[in-house]
């Protein structure tokens, strides 16, 4: 009731004001979605979800170069022109400003296999809204795999009030990919937290918003939970989540496993979008890789999608797998039930950027969510 009350007052206040209702955040915050509704209609409380997708944007939907300390520079044509030109020159007195060109270069210049017949530079972003048209083209098939009762959950900062924009543009562009077009909007976002820097509050926000599914959620036949994440371009082997040292993508999941009722049958995959080398030189490049084929596949092998390329068979459902694994067992039961910055306009604007911004960055991960919330 307290929930209903929240979200009709806020819809009767944009009414007043004289706003437009389309106006309201697409996706309302996860307490409110679960509790009642979307503005468009539709109930997550009441509805039964098989798929739930998490989604990432920077390092998902685009190429970023981490560069500790600062947002990761975006793999944009902006970037990849400047990185060439300040290669070219003469070496700078400041050796971390010249690391960052040399991670540049060579991400720019590392081939992709998977059938990706390329490099990073295939992924450059769109000037408009900071994605790679190709990843956003992946990302709609994803979604397309996940069915009908898929609810796409949005784990990125561009879920802040101030990136409400982004958001939209980001929505828009999945639409385009979709088969004839459909409208789309993110069916919920995680909850408010400290999450916009590290894994660990990246997974503890996942994992919040699984321990508040409704029981009715959950579909007799199983759910299937996908999260696709960078994770900040950090390796698995560093992640700490809640005082447990994750150290791998196996611990990452085990921790979301603990953060579901034991009693519901599940499947769980995260898809680390990151990609790690050393060059010649000895420097360690990082980077939140996209959706590049090889994770496409992985990601697309978890939803029944198969890949076309290595010949992955589809996974099994959540059903499926739980009988596999009794079958290893010996345990097998008959009685199973079936449970960055666009580019300025104007030459000053312009050259105030490239004296004092030359890089195009990820400005998302930046943003002070806590303080956001507090105004």
């Amino acid at each position: 009731i307290l929930a209903q009350a929240i979200f009709s007052r806020a819809i009767f206040a944009q009414a007043a004001a004289g706003k437009p209702l389309v106006e309201f955040p697409p996706g309302p915050p996860v307490m409110l979605s679960l509790a009642l509704t979307k503005l468009f209609g539709r109930t997550v409380e009441n509805e039964l979800v098989d798929t739930v997708i998490f989604i990432d944007v920077d390092g998902v939907l685009n190429v970023g170069i981490r560069d500790r300390g600062n947002s990761p520079p975006l793999l944009s044509p902006t970037n990849i022109n400047y990185a060439k030109c300040k290669s070219q020159g003469p070496r700078e007195a400041n050796g971390q400003q010249h690391d960052i060109v040399d991670r540049f270069m060579a991400v720019i210049d590392r081939e992709l296999g998977h059938g990706e017949n390329g490099t990073y530079s295939k992924f450059t972003t769109d000037a408009t809204t900071d994605l790679s048209d190709i990843f956003t083209e992946r990302l709609a098939s994803l979604i397309s795999m996940g069915g009908e009762r898929c609810l796409t959950v949005l784990t990125s900062t561009w879920r802040h009030k101030d990136q409400r924009h982004r958001l939209r543009r980001l929505e828009d562009a999945l639409s385009k990919h979709l088969p004839e077009h459909a409208p789309f909007a993110f069916g919920a976002f995680t909850p408010p937290g400290d999450d916009s820097s590290h894994p660990r509050g990246r997974l503890r926000a996942i994992g919040d918003f699984l321990a508040g599914l409704s029981s009715k959620c959950y579909p007799p036949t199983g759910m299937r939970i996908l999260v696709l994440d960078d994770f900040f371009a950090t390796a698995a082997s560093t992640w700490l989540v809640d005082d447990l040292d994750a150290g791998s993508i196996e611990g990452a999941e085990e921790y979301l496993r603990s953060r579901l009722p034991q009693s519901k049958d599940f499947a769980l995959k995260i898809v680390h979008t990151y990609d790690s080398w050393l060059t010649p030189n000895g420097l360690s490049v990082e980077v939140g890789a996209g959706l590049t084929m090889e994770h496409y596949c992985h990601a697309a092998e978890f939803l029944g999608g198969g890949c076309s390329f290595c010949g992955r068979p589809p996974a099994a459902a959540p059903k499926e797998r739980a009988v596999a694994k009794a079958v290893k067992n010996k345990k097998v039961s008959f009685a199973m039930k079936s449970c960055d910055e666009k580019a300025p306009s104007g030459k000053g604007k312009a050259k105030a950027t490239a004296k004092s911004r030359p890089w195009e960055r990820s400005r998302s991960r930046s943003l002070p969510w806590v303080a956001k919330m507090d105004n």
